[in-house]
């Protein structure tokens, strides 16, 4: 046998003795392995339990709903910022949320952070309780807005109908006054008008000849000042208001400010006491022959509350410096309540008397020399005789 001859069956040999290691190999990988599990104390395994295999127990989970992100109180859940996770059964609770759209659209009673679960009592769908029962009107207030104060009275309140959590329109009136730009004060100015006499001075002895012309300062008031007219019959008149009507008549402009949020109706009060909710116990019966219990001291009856006569909005800063520009000058505010869900602006125009005029086509009625008055006369009756007569 040649030594090539050799050479190959080693090879082959070889190769056949490296597939019979390899087969073996990967039929050990397959089998499972054995576990002994020791008892205490030597005590068998019970019955119908295979020693051999470890128990597992897997506890059951259950879905709830958390926050992606965190949110402050009075903010509005939506889809975007809920997600469902899974809980341990026995971590859950009846107050915990399972399903997503349990907490869509509610508030935030408080602040929730990212990954929190979400309970019904951190959820609330009424913000105005939140605002009035925990944190105060505060929780009403959007981001980006400040709110503040204004007086409010039934005609300018919509009839006392506005209430918390509302939306108002804000119709403000400036009335425009003529003023004297040097002094500020309205028109019209009152005026002094300095005059020269020019006395002739006649010798005491008679003889008519003038000695000497004096000038004495004469001063004449005029209030108001007026205008200065020449007549027809070539006399000048001086032309002043009468004394009922003496003032300008102001101009008046209306804007609007809209959209703004009612926070509160009237003064703030904090959350009654629990205490005054509980009801008062019935009075037992008594029985026959036994003293009767003294009642009570009679509790005095409530006043009536007066109507509200301030109203809190919230708006931009740069609106609300506007509203308090109109508060401090005495500017009319009236409020105009907005529907349900009605969050459009509108584009209106300021409303004074030429866009009247103009938008309604008013045309000026010429100035006539008669008017039409309504004469009121209050007649007193004459008494009868009868009146008149004592009783006999």
């Amino acid at each position: 046998m040649s030594r090539r001859t050799i050479l190959i069956l080693i090879f082959v040999f070889g190769i056949v003795l490296l597939s019979i290691v390899g087969v073996v190999f990967i039929l050990q990988q397959n089998q499972p392995t054995e576990t002994v599990t020791d008892g205490e104390d030597g005590a068998p395994a019970p019955e119908g339990v295979d020693s051999a295999e470890p128990v597992e127990t897997t506890p059951p989970l259950v879905e709830v709903v958390v926050s992606l992100q965190t949110v402050p109180r009075g903010h509005q859940m939506t889809p975007d910022i809920l997600a469902l996770d899974l809980r341990p059964v026995e971590s859950v609770g009846s107050n915990v949320i399972t399903n997503i759209d349990d907490a869509l659209n509610l508030f935030a009673r408080t602040d929730i952070y990212q990954g929190e679960t979400l309970t019904f009592d951190t959820l609330v769908d009424d913000i105005t309780k939140v605002g009035q029962e925990s944190f105060g009107p505060s929780s009403l207030i959007p981001p980006g807005f400040v709110a503040q104060s204004v007086p409010m009275n039934r005609l300018s309140g919509v009839g006392y109908g506005i209430s918390e959590g509302d939306y108002v329109d804000i119709m403000v009136t400036f009335f425009f006054r003529q003023i004297d730009e040097e002094f500020q004060t309205y028109l019209p100015n009152d005026a002094a008008f300095y005059l020269e006499e020019q006395i002739e001075a006649v010798e005491a002895s008679g003889s008519g000849d003038p000695l000497a012309i004096i000038s004495e300062p004469v001063i004449f008031f005029v209030s108001p000042i007026g205008r200065f007219e020449e007549l027809p019959t070539g006399d000048l008149a001086h032309i002043s208001p009468n004394d009922e009507d003496v003032a300008p008549r102001p101009v008046p402009v209306t804007m609007i400010i809209q959209n703004a949020r009612v926070v509160q109706v009237g003064e703030y009060r904090l959350p009654g006491n629990p205490a005054d909710l509980i009801p008062t116990p019935t009075p037992e019966a008594v029985a026959e022959g036994e003293a009767t219990p003294t009642p009570p001291p009679a509790v005095a009856p409530t006043a009536t509350p007066l109507p509200a006569d301030v109203v809190v909005v919230a708006l931009q800063p740069q609106q609300q410096l506007l509203l308090r520009y109109a508060v401090e000058v005495n500017a009319q505010v009236f409020f105009a309540l907005r529907g349900v869900n009605d969050g459009q602006l509108y584009s209106v125009e300021n409303m004074t008397l030429d866009y009247l005029l103009e938008r309604f086509n008013v045309e000026v009625p010429p100035n006539l020399g008669y008017s039409v008055e309504a004469t009121i006369k209050q007649v007193t009756p004459t008494p009868s005789s009868d009146e008149g007569s004592a009783p006999e």
